[in-house]
């Protein structure tokens, strides 16, 4: 369960690599549980979740490879599409998750991207929180 109030960067992938297939919106869609353990709380992301990854603009791209985000971005799109705890919380968790692992960004293009998500981010989840009514 996700708090607000999580403190550390401790953070790891519990669950194996991510398995998605292609929709025909050409969004992803997860064939199995993402799992993430990140300081005291645990983040599923359940199988057949729809994600487009990372929403980058071409421009941003230039600066932040997207392969190296893509998980990062799935875990964001689920607690953006879930509400909870807070916006706030999502996009740290993306910065956190955008830095771990084999294949990670590095912390230019991790801190670059995450100013990028608090700018516009909030177009994304009042667009959620209107499906959700």
């Amino acid at each position: 369960m996700a708090t607000e109030s999580t403190r550390t960067s401790s953070t790891q992938r519990v669950s194996g690599p991510l398995r998605t297939e292609r929709m025909d919106n050409g969004n992803r869609q997860l064939l199995r549980d993402l799992i993430y353990q990140i300081g005291p709380d645990t983040i599923t992301v359940p199988s057949r979740t729809e994600t487009d990854f990372s929403t980058f603009p071409w421009y941003g791209r230039m600066l932040v490879r997207w392969s190296k985000v893509d998980v990062a971005g799935v875990v964001h799109d689920w607690l953006y599409q879930k509400g909870e705890p807070s916006r706030r919380y999502a996009d740290r968790i993306w910065r956190l998750v955008a830095v771990d692992g084999h294949h990670r960004a590095n912390a230019f293009q991790a801190w670059t991207a995450w100013l990028g998500i608090r700018a516009v981010g909030w177009i994304y989840w009042r667009r959620h929180r209107r499906v959700q009514q």
